[in-house]
């Protein structure tokens, strides 16, 4: 079965469609009556939508095409709302990537397995044509691509209206039928640290747009750089009091990460020594001194009380600390509610993995948790406790 469904946008009296389609007849579809005008800056833009493939649209945003895809779930009926996930790719780094080689992730596959039966998926580019096509530093913005925002995270970039608006405008689509209850977000190194920093509100000079106004994230999964920074992702005045529950997972040589300050972890593992040591890794105050700016240690199970994303947030979910658990691939580091909380935040460290992870299914099964099971960790326990046949580290 297949569903065929074209979007437009109008200007005055003239149809422009954006997929290299021209459709002269909408009138037997729209009936007699004048079409209603519409602006052109926030439509959501396909060529077509079908069930069985992954589909490109484009949104815009100020002035500029923002890329993204849809692929619905194999079974998908348009009058049942279905949980929907976003996906946040990280660095597109090389200085020889060109526009499609960035906007390849949208038709990227393997990602969709785990969740192809229950979820609509959409996967979000970083690419822009505003951002700068010369390769840059990091502190000059970036290469063209290769970050969903600056160093400081400066208004300027539409990351975060891309979002947004995506959101907004996905919610009000009769064709595709998105449960606003259950909205997730996957992001994996510069993603993760943008889907931090968009749950948490943003930059705080952040202008012109409403940050989870309507909506919010019911849970999000960062995995490959998902520590805060001190003053940039971090907790601010901005953020949104309601915030979505974590599955924070790293592997443990991971060269950009850290977990227990200048100790030692339980498995005599010296964390330090896979830090990457041009990115800075001089500790002041409890924090990692870096071109990023200072930031957290991931987890610390000897001390908990020491700085570390995870204890922030426990902190402001209304958790604490409750011990971990080793299996043979990863620790997991559980937290319980201090008092009504019904968050949810789990951490987990793979062993011997370093930047690139595959845990897909451990991401779509702790989701859910909260589409299905209303936020029951049982069936999931359960889940990741059988950790034997996975395979959590891709080729470095």
């Amino acid at each position: 079965m297949k569903m065929a469904v074209t979007l437009f946008s109008l200007s005055g009296f003239t149809m422009l469609l954006l997929a290299c389609a021209q459709v002269s007849a909408v009138a037997s579809e729209i009936g007699n009556a004048e079409p209603e005008k519409q602006p052109d800056d926030t439509k959501l833009v396909f060529s077509s939508l079908e069930l069985d493939q992954t589909n490109r649209g484009s949104i815009n945003i100020n002035g500029y095409e923002r890329h993204f895809s849809v692929t619905f779930p194999t079974a998908y009926d348009k009058n049942k709302a279905y949980p929907v996930v976003l996906f946040f790719h990280g660095c597109m780094c090389r200085p020889d990537f060109t526009k499609e080689s960035i906007l390849s992730f949208l038709d990227w596959a393997p990602r969709l397995e785990s969740y192809k039966d229950d979820f609509i998926t959409i996967k979000m580019s970083a690419f822009s044509e505003k951002k700068p096509e010369v390769p840059q530093e990091v502190d000059k913005g970036g290469a063209r691509g290769m970050w969903f925002w600056h160093k400081g995270f400066e208004a300027a970039r539409d990351d975060y209206a891309f979002v947004d608006t995506l959101l907004t405008e996905l919610q009000s689509s009769p064709d595709i039928n998105i449960d606003p209850q259950n909205i997730f977000g996957v992001g994996h190194s510069s993603g993760a640290i943008f889907l931090l920093s968009y749950v948490l509100g943003g930059p705080v000079d952040l202008t012109d747009v409403s940050i989870n106004d309507t909506y919010t994230f019911k849970a999000i999964s960062v995995t490959g750089g998902s520590t805060f920074r001190q003053g940039i992702v971090d907790f601010k005045e901005n953020t949104p009091d309601t915030l979505p529950s974590v599955l924070h997972i790293q592997g443990e040589r991971d060269g950009g990460l850290w977990f227990n300050g200048q100790e030692t972890g339980k498995s005599g593992t010296n964390f330090l020594e896979f830090a990457s040591v041009e990115n800075g890794s001089t500790i002041i105050d409890g924090l990692r001194d870096t071109i990023h700016g200072r930031t957290y240690s991931a987890w610390d199970e000897n001390t908990p009380s020491n700085p570390s994303t995870l204890g922030k947030w426990a902190e402001h979910l209304d958790l604490e600390y409750s011990g971990y658990e080793e299996y043979s691939q990863y620790y997991l580091y559980n937290f319980a509610p201090v008092t009504t909380s019904e968050k949810v935040l789990v951490g987990m460290r793979i062993k011997d993995c370093g930047h690139s992870l595959t845990a897909d299914q451990i991401q779509s099964d702790f989701f859910r948790i909260f589409s299905e099971q209303n936020g029951d960790l049982s069936e999931y326990d359960s889940a990741i406790s059988r950790d034997t046949a996975m395979t959590l580290c891709r080729q470095q």
